[in-house]
């Protein structure tokens, strides 16, 4: 399977790094990796038929684009996440996700842009 649909609130994002929260029951921003992580493929969407449930198409291993929590340097590294973002964190050499280097002729990649990461 290379997605997965999962429930959140209505403010997900695409790129949004997600984990689930149990006093919700909806996956929601992930503050670390202490749980199994969620890349949102797409802007949370209203069920039709059950108004007030969103859901999102999902990723938790392979290639994705995540949100930059901070500026990414060029040559990438081990990943970390706070806020529903990622960042580099060299230091963290267990993590189950790099960011990829930046793209030969790309401009740099700041807080906020679409990152491509793997998720192991």
């Amino acid at each position: 399977m290379s997605w997965l649909t999962i429930k959140t609130a209505n403010n997900i994002r695409r790129g949004d790094v997600l984990s689930y929260d149990s006093s919700s029951n909806l996956y929601v921003l992930a503050n670390n990796m202490s749980n199994p992580l969620y890349v949102a493929m797409q802007d949370s969407q209203e069920d039709s038929e059950n108004l007030g449930n969103y859901y999102v198409k999902a990723k938790a291993q392979g290639q994705i684009e995540a949100k930059a929590s901070r500026d990414i340097p060029e040559e990438g590294g081990f990943m970390a996440v706070e806020n529903g973002a990622v960042y580099i964190d060299n230091n963290n050499t267990f993590s189950p996700g790099i960011i990829w280097n930046n793209f030969i002729g790309a401009s740099a990649r700041v807080s906020g842009d679409l990152v491509t990461i793997t998720l192991r």
